[in-house]
């Protein structure tokens, strides 16, 4: 999980808002199970703008999304607050496992972390990783609501985090293999660059790389090139 700034509210949804929530309003009254229409909600205008905000990553996991994957899901249930049904801030990017969350009974929403809230430093001071494992950060409550409200430690997104981290791997053993063959203590400031890159909010897993390459490799990204000039 990583903060993301939301943009501004699609043009569809500042058009059609009172609309599309009276009409859910009146099915409600006909049938109090009543859900909103999710082609409404999922238009594509309104979709690409989640898909911007957070460079086509579920808001909870930062897997990558596509095709089916991309889930909208209300971070304020429907049933808990149905005026939020078509509030483009309740609306939140999601794969299926973190759409298939916690109810606000089990884990209420305002007691997890919040990407669309907190900032980096927050989310950094409640969660954080042994390798592909998510934890809470020195037992932080918030932090175990937030891995067990969005099911951010699953078998699945362990294999995929641990994909992640042999890529990375990959690429660093490439990059040592090079300095030595060139004989340098330091890696090239392209290099640096090219380590750095996976800590960035437009990558997949971008909190676990930042955890895993600080712990182990902070050698190679806090390197003086200045001993190379």
């Amino acid at each position: 999980m990583r903060h993301i700034e939301r943009l501004p509210e699609p043009a569809i949804l500042k058009q059609k808002h009172d609309e599309w929530q009276d009409k859910f309003e009146q099915a409600k009254k006909q049938n109090p199970k009543a859900r909103p229409d999710s082609t409404k909600y999922g238009n594509p205008g309104i979709r690409k703008n989640l898909e911007d905000c957070s460079y086509g990553k579920c808001f909870y996991c930062e897997s990558k999304l596509s095709g089916a994957s991309k889930e909208i899901d209300h971070f304020i249930e429907v049933a808990i607050d149905s005026k939020q049904a078509y509030t483009w801030t309740n609306l939140y990017l999601s794969c299926s496992n973190c759409n298939d969350k916690a109810d606000h009974n089990t884990i209420p929403v305002n007691t997890a972390l919040d990407p669309c809230r907190d900032s980096d430093e927050e989310i950094q001071a409640n969660i954080t990783f042994e390798d592909e494992c998510i934890c809470s950060q020195h037992g932080s409550q918030k932090g175990l609501n937030t891995i067990k409200k969005y099911h951010l430690g699953t078998e699945l997104l362990d294999m995929k985090r641990g994909k992640w981290l042999r890529h990375i791997m990959k690429d660093i053993i490439d990059i040592q293999n090079r300095m030595i063959t060139d004989e340098r203590s330091l890696p090239t400031k392209d290099e640096q660059q090219r380590i750095k890159r996976y800590m960035q909010p437009d990558q997949p897993y971008s909190l676990m790389s930042k955890v895993f390459l600080e712990k182990n490799f902070d050698h190679l990204l806090e390197a003086a090139y200045e001993n190379q000039k």
